[in-house]
């Protein structure tokens, strides 16, 4: 089943919708990443939700979510922009086997963090503490509540214990109300996708984004509004990695060249590796140099 995002409404019941499939994307983010069993896991959930919130992006916005927990994963962030080009990953990428299920991998607490981005500004940004440690409900909180977005989510993923990882399935829902929307309709379809039936119903099978429209029991066909590709995609290269060398001072530089002879940066999202021979770091510090002279 190829990746799908589709947007859409339910015009009579005033409710809009994004559900999408997102098996390839998120694949292709625990290939480049060589997450365990666990840490694949959480991740293709954020990387998921974060597809199906590109439907409401801006030109040029990006949006970036992130999920702090007390647990060993620490830290799961993912982000993306109006195209629904992906990227994400967690704070620790093995878990296992000091780690056996995701609520010890979350542990007791946590906080949810948004902050929208455009090139030339800061859009929305907020926190909320993530109530329900659980990677979908806590952002559909967050929206609800610190973006004032009523918010119904729901991410069904069918993979394997194993390593490597084999991801079978991902698919997501969203469903925010329109105004005019009954909050009693809204609420009441809100509890289906909340329920946690409808997830083990995601994860019995692979399901088509129609066959999960369908299954929320509306008594109208969705009006679809557009279909996309969404992708994991990581917007790293050289050149920026190289300008963000270029703000450190000479001093730093040549601390970095007496020590090791060069320097190696890992993308966190896509695991690009970039090596800055010593000639390289010699070329940076005299550019630094002529830069203060």
């Amino acid at each position: 089943m190829r990746d799908r995002l589709l947007r859409g409404t339910f015009p009579s019941s005033n409710l809009r919708f994004a559900v999408c499939e997102t098996r390839e994307l998120c694949s292709e983010g625990l290939a480049r990443l060589k997450s365990d069993w666990i840490a694949g896991w959480l991740l293709s959930e954020a990387l998921t939700c974060a597809a199906l919130l590109s439907v409401g992006l801006k030109d040029e916005e990006r949006l970036s979510l992130r999920w702090a927990y007390s647990g060993p994963v620490g830290t799961i962030l993912a982000d993306m922009n109006e195209k629904a080009q992906v990227r994400g990953f967690t704070q620790r990428l093995r878990l296992m086997p000091g780690v056996s299920t995701l609520d010890e991998a979350m542990g007791g607490s946590g906080k949810v963090s948004v902050v929208s981005s455009f090139p030339d500004r800061v859009g929305q940004m907020g926190i909320t503490e993530a109530v329900f440690q659980d990677i979908t409900r806590d952002l559909a909180h967050f929206l609800s509540l610190s973006f004032q977005i009523e918010t119904a989510l729901a991410v069904g993923l069918i993979i394997r214990p194993e390593d490597p990882i084999h991801l079978s399935s991902a698919t997501g829902l969203l469903l925010q109300p329109l105004p005019g929307c009954d909050n009693a309709l809204f609420n009441g379809v809100r509890e289906i996708v909340e329920h946690q039936g409808f997830r083990d119903w995601l994860e019995a099978a692979p399901r088509m984004p129609e066959e999960v429209l369908a299954r929320l029991g509306l008594k109208e066909t969705p009006s679809i509004l557009n279909e996309i590709t969404p992708s994991y995609s990581c917007h790293c290269s050289r050149e920026k990695v190289e300008s963000v060398l270029r703000m450190l001072d000479a001093e730093e530089l040549r601390d970095m060249l007496e020590k090791d002879g060069h320097a190696e940066i890992n993308c966190h999202f896509c695991a690009e590796h970039y090596w800055f021979s010593g000639t390289d770091l010699q070329t940076l510090i005299e550019q630094c140099q002529a830069g203060h002279a």
